[in-house]
């Protein structure tokens, strides 16, 4: 939910003002607390998930979270402390927990999926649905893993929640540091961390997962930054969480950035004698370099579990592009552009 309505009417609200926005965003934050089960102390995520492997539907006895879910949080958190409803808060916060408690490993990895049972609150599967294997680690999943306990610290300022997106930070990381010296461009993260590589040399990545990782990673450094120094030594190690970001995303740039250029066509119906008919001149085509691309970033994989009903790989994809537009956004206001 928080996907859908906080790229484009929490930004309508607070650049214009524009109150039909705002509530849009009130309704999003209060349909999805309704998702909520006191029992399971978390917010469904899917009402069925469905592949050649599962069939999961009936939702009286299955209860499923994913761990994308955590960046659904910023919504509740913001909407709860912008009209100050507590109940959402306390929503917010106990799902994190819960993510904490069920879906994070001890090592701070991440399953992708888990299903409760609603009747006792208890996980009776752990899962995965987009990733490689159950057991494995989608490099997406622990990116969403990273910024979404990144925002979570931001509202609460319990220094829990910044441990967990550091320590989760932290194994992304390292594994993206073991492709050191293996493939170029090593920090851009396989599409499963632990998935088998066709071609060990141009191995399937996931930009997506790269450029959300490098956005938590932002929010962390802001985030040690505003804390004593002593406290941040503490709760870090001496990563540089910014010059990180930096290069991870220096090197998306470098191998995915798609630099064709789009043709510019003026329809012909607002040409009047060559002009348009708004005042400009032109012809009816200006040709400039075609391209059948329409993302600004390649390389990004939607979903290569083998029993998934779509598969898709090594394509534009929406995520990729917005987090891409936001890293930039985030550096202009930090004064770092």
């Amino acid at each position: 939910m928080g996907f859908i309505v906080q790229p484009a009417l929490q930004k309508d609200w607070e650049l214009t003002g524009n109150k039909e926005s705002l509530q849009s965003v009130v309704n999003a934050a209060y349909a999805l607390a309704s998702r909520y089960d006191e029992r399971v102390k978390a917010i469904r995520s899917w009402d069925v998930a469905i592949n050649d492997r599962y069939s999961i539907t009936n939702m009286e006895t299955n209860f499923l979270v994913i761990i994308d879910s955590m960046c659904n949080l910023d919504l509740l958190y913001y909407v709860g402390y912008t009209q100050d409803d507590q109940k959402l808060i306390d929503i917010a916060t106990a799902h994190a927990d819960a993510i904490i408690h069920e879906i994070l490993r001890p090592d701070f990895s991440s399953y992708h999926l888990v299903n409760f049972d609603p009747r006792t609150g208890l996980p009776q599967a752990k899962m995965t649905n987009q990733g490689w294997k159950d057991d494995s680690t989608w490099s997406r999943g622990q990116a969403w893993a990273i910024m979404g306990f990144a925002q979570t610290y931001s509202w609460t300022k319990d220094t829990k929640y910044l441990e967990t997106a550091i320590r989760c930070a932290e194994y992304f990381l390292r594994r993206c540091k073991e492709g050191e010296g293996k493939w170029h461009h090593h920090m851009i993260p396989l599409w499963d961390f632990d998935a088998p590589q066709e071609d060990a040399s141009e191995p399937l990545r996931d930009v997506s997962a790269g450029v959300v990782a490098a956005n938590g990673l932002l929010v962390i450094h802001q985030s040690l930054q505003s804390l004593p120094a002593a406290t941040a030594a503490h709760i870090s190690s001496s990563t540089n969480f910014l010059d990180i970001a930096l290069q991870i995303v220096s090197e998306t740039l470098d191998l995915s950035y798609d630099q064709d250029l789009a043709a510019f066509e003026v329809s012909a119906k607002r040409l009047v004698n060559g002009n348009d008919v708004n005042g400009g001149h032109g012809t009816n085509e200006i040709q400039v370099k075609e391209s059948g691309f329409e993302g600004l970033l390649r390389n990004s994989t939607t979903n290569w579990n083998e029993h998934a009903h779509r598969k898709y790989k090594d394509h534009g994809l929406v995520y990729a592009d917005y987090y891409f537009l936001e890293f930039g956004n985030k550096l202009l206001r930090m004064g770092l552009l």
